[in-house]
């Protein structure tokens, strides 16, 4: 039997990888037309995020909307989201897709830090300063 030498470094790694999410069959054909013109551009913007970008169109009102939220949040009421709407017969979905991207992002760095990533950092300055003092002596 073999075992995996598995590197303590990789499974320390976060790893993010944003998705672009299409309701499929939900995109009428300009902005469908649209969206496969700026796809690529878009990905390749949203795939080291830790979150996702969704894409959805808005038939009443004639427009597509663009969100940036985590996929684990889409079904939560209060969850950080950023949405912005472009109209459906325009080429601008990946100036917006970017402008929804950055916004979010500031969004995310505003955000007041969770009691697990207070509890994370204390833990590891504890462990920096236990280290160090066991060198010196």
């Amino acid at each position: 039997m073999q075992l995996q030498n598995i590197s303590n470094i990789q499974n320390n790694k976060q790893n993010f990888q944003g998705k672009l999410n299409i309701t499929p069959g939900d995109l009428s054909y300009l902005p469908a037309k649209y969206v496969r013109k700026a796809y690529n551009a878009m990905e390749s913007k949203i795939k080291d995020k830790p979150f996702d970008l969704f894409i959805k169109q808005n038939h009443q009102d004639r427009t597509v909307s663009i969100i940036a939220q985590k996929e684990s949040d889409a079904l939560k009421k209060n969850a950080l989201k950023t949405e912005h709407f472009v109209s459906a017969d325009a080429d601008l979905y990946e100036s917006v897709a970017n402008l929804v991207i950055r916004e979010h992002e500031e969004k995310l760095a505003k955000q007041p830090k969770t009691f697990k990533e207070k509890l994370q950092n204390f833990l590891k300055k504890a462990g920096d300063k236990f280290l160090e003092v066991m060198e010196i002596k």
